[in-house]
């Protein structure tokens, strides 16, 4: 985690677990940045829901490489309480991989149809820095509804201090137990 932040996406059981999550990832990054100042944390891109990914947590992903190949890329650390939630951190710059190859990546690891995403129970929440939605992040998201329909809950934001900032959950949540 060293000289450049590198790609990191969030792994958590079910959507009543991204509050406790945030909560124990924001007080883990700031005391990494208190420990060093020299740690860059990357930019969390993603936040996979799903009791299947936290249970049997992966240690590669297969992404697409900068010459429009596959490559495997290893995670290199994780962080967190195993079977509820893990922060995971792969060798890749956080710049050089999209939301949608993750989530991608993340269907294809937890053998998920990506032709029926609306069946799952998985879920997808692209996580965009905390400045606002840019034009790129709006085309990000559209790719993702237009590739994946229905796998992505809503976007979420990590501000500075890297708490999530997490929108129309608890609208999903209640549409979920009616």
């Amino acid at each position: 985690m060293h000289s450049e932040p590198k790609l990191a996406f969030l792994l958590v059981r079910c959507l009543k677990d991204l509050q406790p999550a945030n909560e124990e990832l924001a007080a883990y990054l700031s005391i990494l940045r208190r420990i060093s100042s020299d740690i860059v944390c990357g930019t969390i891109q993603g936040i996979w829901v799903d009791d299947e990914g936290v249970a049997n947590l992966p240690s590669t992903l297969v992404l697409p490489d900068s010459g429009g190949e596959r490559c495997t890329v290893r995670i290199v650390e994780t962080m967190g309480i195993n079977g509820i939630w893990m922060l995971c951190w792969l060798e890749k710059a956080a710049d050089t991989i999209s939301r949608i190859d993750l989530a991608a990546a993340l269907l294809e690891r937890f053998d998920h149809e990506v032709t029926a995403p609306t069946k799952l129970a998985a879920r997808f929440i692209p996580v965009f820095p905390s400045n606002g939605l840019n034009s790129s992040a709006k085309v990000e998201l559209r790719a993702l509804d237009a590739c994946y329909p229905g796998l992505v809950l809503t976007q979420a934001y990590q501000d500075e201090s890297g708490r999530l900032l997490i929108t129309q959950i608890e609208q999903y949540k209640k549409g979920q137990s009616a």
